[in-house]
């Protein structure tokens, strides 16, 4: 992968953690109520301003984290020989891929179980 475009793809992924975070984030400090563009939009997150809430409170830390490890990675991809950047970035994908996951079935979870 020639530099400029390891560079691009990086800068992107991390405009997408922030993203990420930030939509999270302010959907579990109450500050982005149940809506139809942002967030883990689902029928039962989206249910009450309880559930979406718990959700997204629930799903918080593990998105905080997953953000994090992946603009790590992207930034020690950095320094790494050119033959090791794009296995790095993919690593990086692919652990962001799994936390969105992982934060959205939590997320899940909790919005049922808020839904008492």
């Amino acid at each position: 992968m020639d530099s400029g475009t390891h560079y691009l793809i990086i800068a992107l992924s991390i405009v997408a953690d922030i993203i990420l975070y930030n939509v999270v984030a302010r959907a579990a400090s109450g500050k982005v109520g149940p809506n139809a563009w942002a967030g883990i939009r689902t029928k039962a997150t989206r249910k009450n301003d309880k559930t979406w809430l718990a959700a997204h409170v629930a799903a918080y830390p593990i998105m905080r984290d997953t953000a994090l490890a992946n603009a790590t990675l992207l930034i020690i991809s950095l320094f790494l020989p050119s033959e090791f950047q794009a296995y790095l970035v993919q690593v990086a994908t692919g652990a962001l891929l799994a936390g969105v996951i992982f934060a959205g079935v939590q997320g899940q979870k909790a919005a049922k179980a808020a839904d008492v």
